[in-house]
């Protein structure tokens, strides 16, 4: 993986919108203050690609969101095997806000395509996918750990184990070992489940069993078809003595019916005479009726005669009251012409309120000296108090401008003369610099004099007179005056002198970076200020100038009328005038014009409905007249008809010799009638229909008789066989449920024997494979063998980092160093130096990253910190060691404050920090 190009907004330090493009850069510096956010770009990278960091994992991650922003959002664009991918993710407040995107590019159609948005998990499985490598992977093989492998390489074998299984995840060792001892457990409680249900639910089943089992089903069937065949001749002969129970018992029956019927014969004749009687009235009893009805409708004529008469009279009251009506709603029409010309008025005044409100006028609008209303010069007026207004506001603004401007030109000169000040710090601490570079130089030439003489000095006890000496072999005529101790002591002094002299210069070092990227900073700053400040200064003096031209051109204009004056005041005269014009008239015309509008269409409504009513009154009082009139023609006709009635009924009653009540005793219903005559008719139909029915069971039974007790015996042998037979048929049943079951068990007895074969085959294989996982011999293999290709590699790497003297060892599970510059000697890493410790637990971690990366190809390196420890001579052993890990085709990012490491790396990206947030510039 090689990143491209990295986009930031609202994340940590960097508030504002951020770009950084990684496009051509190989060996690279990230510099800048401290807490100017050069790890955050590190946090920026494993945030877009994992939605994680490594200081945070994936806990606490509000912390990424700048302060008093409301989400943070990265895009990185990266090489994946020569493939172009991008992934964006937002991080908000809300959980609703969290977003991720991955899109591929298309070199075909020169654009993005989507391959994974909307669910988080599932975008982030497939960001692996493309990636090849995990969280925990990445930020081992790509931001290597410094801190822990100075810990590796100095601590115990034990802690040195565990550290190296954390960061190879070999705990999974362990978890295949408990999953292997949990899949054995399972088989094993699996086998024995099998061999209980073998030993106790299935041990009394074989072929044996169930051969016994069908003979005795065929037996019982055997026996149920010989009791079927006896069961069928008691069953004829038990309905043949049914069948003649029956005609015993109808025989009976009907003989019972006949006597009943014939003890009725008597009453259906007194009914028969009944009827004969009732049908010789029958004609008169209409004529009876008809005689009451009439009665009875003379007498209805004449009551509702005496309703209409009442009706007549409340008709004629109705008529009265709505004259009256009527002449009241004229009245209040007559006058309609005067409300009329009263709204034509308001209607007019209304139009001078809405041109009033128009203007901004009110009708309480009052003035000393009110003028006549006048649109157009009102309108000048108010144009020109509105400029004036304009204006005042205006100059109001440009001065608030103008101060503030001046406010921003003295912060500006505060911060040149800072600039200044620092410029002058810097070109001071430069010249101290060198002046303690080279006093530096003559306390290390005089350190190395003194470290010869010393030397020399350690051997002057092998220098005699007139003998040669040890070294030059020239005869010895002087022997050296000094002592060794004083030599010793001087060089001692010389060493205390040199580290007093290099902590200085590390200082002034540290400080002139500092006063290089500030200085840096603030320059491009100032000039973009400045710039800004000179349009800004242009911009408000041009503005000047139009509203001073503008305000000289409206006091002309003013001037020149002499009606003008005050021109608000002048506005507010004509509004004045209006205003007592509309006063006139009424405060509020519209409401009162729709109020006298309403008034008016209530008198008409009034009146159309005192009309409608007076016309109705009349039309009511000439129908009540007419109805009154229609009564007493009907009184009359009635009246008619009840007398002739009367006279046709006295006739027929004097034809029978009856008298009206008698043959009203007589009569009875037609109905009634005719039911008793048909009773009569059907009671002799039943009688011959009896008496033939019994002469013809009489027929059937001729001499037979009919024995209850036999028909009892008959049914109770039935009913035994019919018990022995659903016995017989029921042990079948049973059999054949029981065989069907027995072969279904024997089958499962089968399956059970094989499965349990075949567990215990899975058992064998899982218990051997627990055995080896469960050995921690097999994880300490696994552990040594790492370390066997770590100490390959870091070795190798560690001896051209250190220009050939050291390489790294392995005895009695310590680390060691081999010094080739001293014979291969062997010494522990514990006495190493802190910088050559440093160039140890690089090479650890590169060597460690290459193992990590497997079979990917890493794109990018990136190293934070860790180079403070290390001298002159070690840095530029460090440079060279990242100058070749460049050739391998690796991006190598390096974090330091180190101002002589990053002056040998070829690009920086320097971060710089500010109230707006941080900020990223790309320099060589």
């Amino acid at each position: 993986m090689k990143p491209v190009r990295l986009t930031v907004q609202g994340f940590m330090a960097f508030r504002l919108h951020q770009q950084v493009d990684f496009t051509g850069l190989d060996l690279f510096a990230i510099v800048g203050p401290t807490g100017s956010g050069k790890s955050a770009l590190l946090d920026a990278m494993t945030f877009a690609l994992f939605g994680a960091t490594p200081r945070l994992g994936l806990s606490g991650m509000e912390a990424l969101i700048s302060q008093n922003e409301q989400g943070a959002s990265v895009s990185l664009e990266f090489e994946v095997r020569g493939q172009l991918h991008k992934v964006a993710r937002t991080r908000g407040r809300k959980a609703s806000q969290n977003q991720v995107v991955l899109e591929t590019w298309d070199a075909a159609s020169e654009r993005w395509s989507t391959q994974a948005k909307g669910k988080v998990a599932e975008t982030n499985e497939r960001i692996v996918e493309v990636l090849g490598l995990d969280f925990a992977a990445f930020t081992r093989a790509v931001l290597l750990p410094q801190g822990e492998f100075s810990a590796f390489l100095k601590g115990k074998s034990s802690d040195r184990q565990k550290l190296l299984g954390d960061l190879l995840n070999l705990g999974e060792v362990a978890q295949m070992a408990t999953f292997a001892r949990e899949r054995t457990k399972g088989y094993s409680a699996q086998l024995d489940g099998i061999h209980r249900l073998l030993t106790g639910e299935y041990e009394g089943i074989s072929a044996e069993v169930l051969t016994g089992w069908q003979a005795e089903q065929a037996a019982a069937d055997t026996r149920s078809e010989a009791l079927a065949e006896a069961r069928e001749e008691l069953n004829t002969t038990l309905q043949r003595l049914r069948e003649l129970g029956k005609l015993s018992e109808a025989h009976g029956r009907a003989r019972a019916a006949l006597h009943t019927h014939e003890a009725q014969t008597e009453g259906v004749r007194r009914g028969a005479v009944q009827a004969s009687a009732a049908r010789r009235v029958a004609g008169v009893l209409p004529l009876i009726g008809s005689a009451q009805r009439g009665a009875e409708a003379a007498q209805r004529a004449a009551g509702a005669a005496a309703v209409q008469a009442e009706a007549r009279a409340t008709a004629g009251r109705g008529s009265e009251a709505a004259g009256v009506r009527l002449n009241v709603a004229q009245a209040a029409a007559d006058r309609l012409p005067e409300h009329e010309e009263r709204a034509q008025m308001l209607r007019e005044a209304e139009a001078l309120a809405v041109r009033l409100r128009l203007v901004g006028g009110r009708v309480d609008a009052a003035h000393a000296q009110p003028l006549p209303w006048n649109e157009e010069a009102h309108a000048q007026a108010a144009a020109a108090a509105e400029r004036l207004k304009k204006n005042a506001l205006e100059r109001v603004k440009l001065e608030a401008e103008r101060a503030a401007l001046e406010r921003r030109k003295l912060d500006l000169q505060a911060e040149e003369a800072l600039q200044k000040r620092e410029l002058a710090e810097l070109e001071r601490v430069t010249e101290t610099g060198m002046k303690a570079r080279s006093d530096l130089d003559a306390l290390k030439a005089e350190q190395g004099v003194a470290q010869s003489r010393a030397g020399i000095l350690a051997h002057v006890h092998l220098l005699h007179l007139g003998e040669p000496c040890p070294l030059c072999e020239q005869p010895v005529t002087v022997l050296p005056q000094s002592e060794p101790s004083g030599e010793a002591a001087k060089l001692t002094l010389l060493n205390t002198r040199v580290q007093g002299q290099e902590a200085v210069l590390d200082s002034l070092r540290l400080k002139l970076s500092d006063l290089r990227v500030s200085t840096k900073t603030r320059n491009t700053t100032l000039q973009g200020a400045a710039e800004k400040l000179r349009e800004e200064e242009s911009h408000l003096v041009s503005r000047e100038t139009d509203l001073y031209a503008a305000e000289e051109a409206l006091k002309s204009a003013l001037t020149g009328d002499p009606l003008m004056g005050d021109p608000a005041d002048l506005a507010a005269r004509y509004l004045a005038g209006l205003a007592g014009q509309l006063r006139l008239v009424g405060r509020n015309p519209a409401a009162d014009r729709q109020k006298l509008l309403a008034q008016m269409a209530e008198i008409r409504r009034a009146h159309d409905e005192a009309r409608t009513l007076q016309a109705q009154a009349d039309s009511a009082q000439a129908a009540a007249a007419a109805a009154y009139a229609s009564a007493l023609t009907q009184v009359a006709e009635r009246e008619a008809e009840a007398q002739q009635a009367t006279e046709t009924l006295a006739a027929a009653l004097a034809a029978l010799g009856l008298s009206a009540e008698q043959a009203s005793a007589a009569a009875l219903p037609e109905a009634e009638i005719v039911r008793l005559e048909a009773a009569a008719a059907q009671h002799e139909q039943t009688r011959q229909r009896l008496s033939a029915e019994l002469g013809e069971l009489e027929r059937k039974l001729g001499a037979q008789s009919f024995d209850p007790s036999r028909l009892s015996a008959a049914e109770r042998d039935l009913a035994g066989l019919d018990a022995e037979i659903r016995s017989a048929q029921q042990a079948s049943g049973q059999l054949a449920q029981k065989l069907l079951a027995g072969r279904e068990r024997l089958a499962r007895k089968e399956t059970l024997i094989a499965e349990a074969a075949e567990v215990a085959r899975s058992l064998d294989t899982w218990k051997t494979l627990s055995g080896a996982l469960g050995v921690s011999a097999f994880q300490q293999y696994l552990l040594q063998e790492v370390e066997s290709r770590l100490l390959q590699g870091a070795g190798q790497l560690l001896l051209d980092i250190s220009d050939g003297r050291y390489r790294l060892a392995l005895e009695d599970g310590d680390y060691v160093v081999q010094d080739l510059w001293n014979a291969g000697e062997t010494r522990a890493v514990r006495t190493l130096s802190g910088g050559e410790t440093f160039l140890a637990s690089l090479a650890l971690a590169i060597a460690l990253s290459d193992y990590l990366a497997g079979n990917q190809i890493l794109g990018a390196l990136f190293l934070d910190e860790g180079f403070g420890t290390l001298d002159p001579q070690a840095l530029e052993a460090v440079a060279g060691a990242l100058e070749n890990l460049r050739t391998g085709g690796r991006m190598v990012g390096v974090i330091t404050h180190i101002e002589s490491l990053s002056d040998r790396l070829p690009h920086h990206l320097l971060v710089s920090k500010s109230a707006a947030g941080s900020s990223v510039q790309r320099l060589q």
